[in-house]
Formats: C-alpha cells, structure tokens, sequence
C-alpha cells in the first residue's frame, strides 16, 4: 500500500485531507496510526477500541491526553509495536521525561520491526533538540540513514520524514539557515497551501532576521483565505502564529508584545510558550530577590 499522501499531508499539517484519504485506502496499522493521530489534532477523536491492540494503544493515550497521567496510558512496552511505542514515548515526552522517552524510541529504531521505524527517528530527533541535545539528534540522524541508505531501502515516503527530521536538526543548530534549509521550507510552503507549511517558513524568515518577508506570511496567514477558508487550520494553528507574532513583535520592537500575550493566554492557557515564559519570569524574580537583600 502507498502511504505516500497520506504522510505527505500529516507532514503539512493537512489533518483533514489525511482522513479523505485513508477513507479511500482502507484499514492496517499505519492508516490506523495517521487517522487516530489526525483525529486527535483536529480534536474530533473517536474510539477505535474494535481495531485491536493499536486501536486499544490509542484510547488509553487519547485518555492520558486529557487528565496528563502517565499510567493512563495502558501499553506495555515489552509486547509494543513501534507505533505504540511513538505514542508510549510521546507520552512521556509530554511529561518531560525525556530519557525514558528516548530509550523508548531507540529500543523501536533498534529492533528489527521496519513498520514506524521512521516515525521513531523522527519523534527521537524532536525529543532530542527538545532536551536541547542537538548532538545526540544528529548522531541518531546520520547513524539511521546510513544504515538505511547502506541497504539502499529509502522510499519516496522515507525521504519525506527523513527530510523534515534533517530540516529540524539543522533549525535548531542553526546550520544551512539561508542556502538548503531556507530553501526546503520556502518549496514546501509552495507546494503546499497549509498553515502548517506557511508557519514553518515564517519561522525560518524570523531565524534569519527578515522581517519584512516575516510581516508578509503574516499577512497572508490572516487573509481571508487562510483564517476563513481554511478555518478548521486556523483555529488549530493560531496559538503558533501568535507565538511567531511575539517573537515578531520583539524583533520590531512595536510595544505588541504583552497584548499578543494576552491574546495567546486567553485562546491557549496551556502553551509551552506562556509556561516557558513564566519560568523565566520567575527565575529573574528569584535572582532580584537574591541580589537586592
């Protein structure tokens, strides 16, 4: 079965035309895995308790979604498949245990199932530069596709996610910033209509300091056509453009920041943004405390 599509539009943020389309190539563990996945972003998940262990994997980390309880979620790592061990490692990533997170994923990467080998690169690579450990990130980069490229296996659907790991790596280290980064981004913003993909290059506009090209997707992400037109994107993506306004904001040094705030807390309360921001906040007030007693 050609997966190639429905990858290429989870990837782009495409959520709903993922659904159309597995609708049309039928049921197995990988359009059960990118449907529940989808489902889930779009907040309209519904129970596949009928579709076996994976379905089963998927309610319970469903549930751990909303009460945030790690042993809600009920997969058991010795008998998981890879796709369940994405959602068990996921699972801890969000409860920011990264390490058991990571061992979970490299334990997939490492066995000899090939079925979400890839989907584990590519959440060990996010996990990784989450813990701020960009040198792990690439060492399990190159190691993976040098074995996968050694056995001559990469598939139009492995370059795909193989890519946007790499395009992760190289965001975060800074590296290819204005050459072969800039210009992966900027293709698949062209190619692809999405907010998702429109998103991603404003993000590498602002790496590189360009602001007016920045203020431009901007423009374009509240146009009629991205914020009615396509509204179900726009209400699942607005709290990362208000995130990307922010930093906007400060590099233009507008005074819009505490207002941009406001906004981001009142229409998502939880972000990592505000909770980042609120540690910081509290870290200076500590450091005040201490050097003015």
């Amino acid at each position: 079965m050609d997966y190639f599509t429905v990858k290429q539009n989870y990837y782009t943020g495409n959520y709903s035309q993922v659904l159309k389309e597995i609708d049309v190539l039928g049921a197995d563990d990988t359009t059960l895995f990118y449907k529940a996945r989808s489902q889930i972003a779009l907040g309209s998940y519904e129970s596949n308790a009928s579709a076996g262990q994976l379905g089963a994997s998927f309610d319970s980390y469903n549930a751990f979604l909303k009460s945030k309880k790690i042993e809600d979620v009920s997969i058991k790592e010795d008998s998981a498949s890879n796709y369940e061990l994405v959602l068990l490692a996921s699972a801890n990533a969000i409860v920011g245990d990264y390490e058991t997170a990571s061992q979970l994923c490299n334990k997939g990467i490492d066995s000899d199932e090939e079925v979400g080998k890839l989907e584990l690169l590519l959440l060990a690579v996010e996990i990784s530069l989450l813990n701020e450990k960009p040198t792990i990130a690439k060492a399990l980069y190159d190691n993976f596709v040098n074995q996968k490229t050694a056995q001559g296996e990469f598939s139009s659907e492995d370059e795909l996610i193989v890519n946007l790991a790499e395009s992760y790596i190289k965001f975060f280290t800074n590296v290819d910033t204005t050459s072969s980064n800039f210009y992966y981004y900027s293709e698949i913003s062209q190619s692809f209509s999405t907010w998702s993909a429109q998103l991603r290059l404003l993000n590498s506009h602002l790496q590189q300091g360009h602001l007016t090209e920045a203020q431009d997707i901007v423009k374009v992400l509240e146009s009629e056509y991205y914020s009615v037109q396509q509204k179900e994107q726009a209400d699942l993506f607005k709290p990362e453009l208000l995130v990307q306004k922010i930093t906007l904001s400060a590099m233009q040094d507008d005074g819009n920041i505490e207002s941009l705030r406001t906004e981001l807390k009142s229409l998502a309360p939880e972000h990592a943004y505000l909770k980042n921001n609120e540690k910081i906040n509290n870290k200076f007030d500590e450091l005040v405390v201490k050097y003015s007693s």
